[in-house]
């Protein structure tokens, strides 16, 4: 592991170069160091070398290991060399696997672009990468897991989970214990009325259950990484707390349960957006994907119940 320093403060770096560098914006990456909720005078803090990186689809980790680097999701294709190259000022090291949270194409669009590396994700969600083409990976690179496994790469103990059915029916948890810390990718994209991919296999109607799973099942983590929440400028290290996790399950529970009861009183889905009450605590939740996940919920309750 070559590290060139401990980094507490944003490092915005990475512009594609090449025959891309023309396009309008340039394609950049920030990184982000993300420490332990403890002041660094503390004895019980340690250097997690967890880096966050903005921009080119969703977000992403990359997780330094005494192997090398782990890299949580891969972006949109094309965005392999400008994640390296923004890498570079915080380690020398190269990429030697990569976890994908669901098989859309913003998490696994640079998956064959990193090398001969092995690309960890759920069954279902491999099921699905498999039947592309053009990816640049061979199939014997897919490795995948059902319910939960627990890698160690390096001495790092990654956690991997699968809940349910929610964004797709492939969407896992990476849980990193040393850093407490767990990035969710899509089932939680940001504080908003949940995103269903239907033709991925997700659904509306499962996706209050596989959250509540994951937050009675997942211990001793402080912080979550969401899909896409907006970087941030700025050295405020405002990642969603585990509570406010546990509040996202709470108001995806409640609005699915709003949409089901006005499917029950034979409400319209323009009548169930326009009537619909949460409670104030989601006042600053997103809520202009309203009807399209109840158009969601109600064509999953004209087919019949959910199976896992």
């Amino acid at each position: 592991m070559k590290l060139h320093g401990v980094p507490m403060a944003i490092v915005v770096v990475g512009t594609l170069s090449g025959p891309h560098a023309q396009q309008s914006p340039p394609r950049t990456v920030a990184v982000q160091t993300i420490g332990q909720q403890l002041p660094i005078s503390d004895p019980r803090y340690v250097f997690a070398e967890v880096y966050f990186l903005s921009n080119g689809g969703a977000n992403a980790l990359a997780v330094g290991t005494a192997d090398g680097i782990v890299l949580i999701d891969a972006k949109l294709p094309g965005w392999a060399p400008v994640v390296l190259e923004g890498l570079q000022p915080v380690t020398d090291d190269r990429v030697v696997r990569i976890i994908n949270t669901n098989a859309d194409e913003d998490h696994v669009g640079g998956d064959g672009e990193y090398g001969k590396v092995e690309i960890f994700m759920h069954e279902n969600a491999a099921r699905r990468f498999l039947k592309r083409t053009g990816t640049g990976v061979a199939a014997s690179a897919i490795k995948t897991f059902g319910d939960r496994t627990s890698l160690t790469i390096g001495r790092t103990e990654l956690q991997v989970y699968y809940f349910g059915k929610g964004h797709t029916d492939g969407d896992a948890v990476v849980v990193l214990p040393h850093a407490r810390l767990a990035y969710v990718g899509d089932l939680f994209a940001e504080k908003s009325v949940p995103v269903i991919d239907r033709a991925s296999g997700g659904s509306a109607l499962a996706l209050p259950q596989t959250l509540a799973r994951a937050v009675a099942e997942i211990k001793d983590v402080d912080r979550v990484i969401t899909g896409h929440t907006p970087f941030q400028q700025g050295r405020v290290r405002n990642w969603p707390t585990w509570n406010e996790f546990r509040e996202y399950a709470e108001f995806t529970r409640e609005f699915v349960a709003a949409g089901q009861a006005a499917w029950k009183a034979g409400r319209t889905v323009d009548q169930a957006v326009s009537e619909l009450r949460l409670s104030d605590k989601y006042k600053n939740y997103r809520m202009d994907g309203a009807k399209a996940t109840i158009e969601t919920i109600f064509a999953e309750l004209k087919q019949g119940a959910v199976q896992r």
